[in-house]
């Protein structure tokens, strides 16, 4: 080796050591299942006039909606209840109803389901709610020409295990 090559050697080397570990920490970065961004984020801000008036039909229609899950059971799907109510608190019927899910810790993760309508404003479907903590609920519901969007919170329990005494 030349008198002298060890500078440019060991500014190679640092130059070589930053663009791995860039590499690596991008691949972390973008690998991480708690980052999340929002779906058609720019399209959502480029049509936010229509979604302010979304907003206003929301409160000129009056509806209400509570969002319910059954508890939680290890390896198995969790019941996810929407109640709609109309503008005089009595149960919405006959409506389209369709509910994205997504943990709050996880919120690149989302389910979007169609419910069943059970009667008496209730609607259901069976979704993978699996951990326990805060979720979102973003419902969408239609009736005839009305269209009604919320989002509301939930907190996911898991379900508890009662052991079955002696008898005492």
């Amino acid at each position: 080796m030349k008198a002298g090559m060890g500078w440019p050697i060991g500014i190679t080397a640092v130059l070589g050591a930053t663009v791995a570990a860039n590499l690596v920490m991008m691949r972390i970065a973008n690998n991480d299942p708690s980052f999340s961004v929002e779906p058609d984020y720019y399209k959502k801000a480029v049509f936010y006039d229509s979604t302010m008036a979304q907003t206003h039909r929301n409160l000129d229609l009056g509806w209400g909606v509570q969002t319910f899950a059954d508890s939680i059971v290890a390896g198995q799907p969790t019941r996810l209840r929407v109640v709609l109510r109309d503008e005089t608190a009595l149960p919405l019927l006959g409506a389209h109803v369709e509910a994205t899910v997504l943990f709050n810790a996880r919120a690149n993760d989302r389910t979007t389901a169609t419910l069943t309508d059970e009667g008496a404003g209730v609607y259901t479907a069976v979704l993978p709610i699996n951990t326990p903590g805060e979720w979102e609920v973003r419902v969408s519901a239609k009736r005839d020409t009305s269209h009604f969007t919320a989002s509301t919170r939930l907190a996911a329990v898991r379900a508890t295990v009662r052991e079955t005494g002696s008898g005492r």
